[in-house]
Order: structure tokens, then sequence, then C-alpha cells
């Protein structure tokens, strides 16, 4: 995804949908558009400081947040 960097960090700084992660202290940022009825998916830990990004994938339905 190193490649992807610039979609990440652009699903973090405006998501289309935020929410909470079962995990504590994550969240979950979302991306639509990338190409048609796909999201990116962007998991960042607050555990820690600064946060740190846990993974980034893109998932072929929409949060559900966003329905």
């Amino acid at each position: 995804m190193l490649e992807h960097i610039h979609a990440i960090l652009d699903a973090v700084s405006r998501p289309d949908v935020r929410e909470a992660d079962p995990v504590p202290a994550r969240e979950r940022y979302f991306r639509r558009d990338l190409d048609p009825g796909r999201w990116l998916r962007v998991v960042v830990d607050f555990s820690e400081t600064p946060g740190f990004v846990v993974t980034a994938f893109v998932q072929n339905h929409e949060p559900e947040r966003a329905s």
C-alpha cells in the first residue's frame, strides 16, 4: 500500500465516514470513490503519541455508518 500513501493520508485528513473501531483507542476512516463501489478503510491507533496506521485496505461494501 506504500504506493497509495497519498490516498491513505487523504482518507485520514478528509474522511467521508469516520467511526470507532471495536478495539479501544482505534478509529476507522473511510474514503469513497477510489473506483466505482469501493471504499478505502484506514484504521488508526491512538494508544500512543503520535497515532499510527494499523492497516489500510480497499473494501467492496459501504461502511455501516454510510448507509
